[in-house]
């Protein structure tokens, strides 16, 4: 009977099989930072942090500067916001205020003076202003008239835009300033009202030395945009 196993293999013995459990991966332990470092990283973060919080303070402080600039720049005393003009009116030299006044048929002329007989005013404020165009200057004369009604308002604003009706007397027909050439900014001169409730602003305008015919269409854009100034003189 042959071998059934080749030579030098036999099988191999129950006994003499061991079986060697496999033994699980181990990992290396964490190495926790020393006492030094995990300091030094704390007081790195909190000094990032204190970084941080001054840009941002100081991105904040500059936004409220930049915005309270803005605001002082193109608001008047009462916190409004002053429209702005095409021309640039200044102040005459001799009326650095503007003059207010309660009687305003002293201070009228013609029709518009017996007007305000029968209808007194409650405040009059005028102020002259002086504007440089085209290489020449330009007076402008700016009224306010309150009345104490919008009713009468309306009847005094349809009295000043008929001609030869008179009108308010500007400071240089009253002799406050004195200006060559001009005894009054009425005749020939530009022209340009406007109504608000009670109040009926009124201004004329004319070059130094007198105007012409052609410089009539110059002059009422100039007394319309000085119908801002009214809301500036009144009190």
């Amino acid at each position: 009977m042959s071998d059934p196993y080749r030579p030098g293999r036999y099988p191999a013995s129950p006994e003499q099989t061991t079986r060697i459990p496999r033994v699980p991966p181990q990992q290396a332990p964490r190495r926790s930072p020393g006492p030094g470092k995990s300091k030094a990283r704390e007081y790195g973060l909190k000094g990032l942090g204190l970084v941080l919080v001054a840009v941002v303070s100081g991105m904040l402080y500059w936004l409220i500067q930049q915005g309270g600039n803005s605001t002082s720049s193109s608001q008047g005393t009462d916190g409004g916001t002053k429209p702005q003009t095409k021309y640039t009116f200044v102040k005459h030299e001799q009326v650095p205020e503007p003059l207010h006044d309660s009687n305003c048929v002293n201070a009228s002329y013609n029709d518009v003076k017996k007007f305000f007989e029968k209808n007194p005013c409650t405040q009059l404020s005028r102020e002259l202003y002086v504007v440089a165009v085209d290489g020449r200057k330009v007076y402008t004369s700016v009224a306010v008239v309150r009345m104490p009604d919008a009713a009468g308002a309306q009847q005094l604003m349809k009295l000043t835009e008929t001609d030869d009706t008179g009108n308010v007397n500007d400071l240089v027909r009253e002799n406050r300033v004195k200006v060559p050439g001009l005894k009054s900014l009425s005749k020939g001169g530009g022209f340009a009202n406007k109504l608000n409730g009670n109040d009926v602003t009124i201004v004329e305008s004319d070059f130094e030395g007198g105007s012409k015919k052609e410089d009539e269409a110059k002059l009422d854009d100039i007394s319309k945009d000085a119908l801002i100034k009214g809301d500036e003189i009144k009190n």
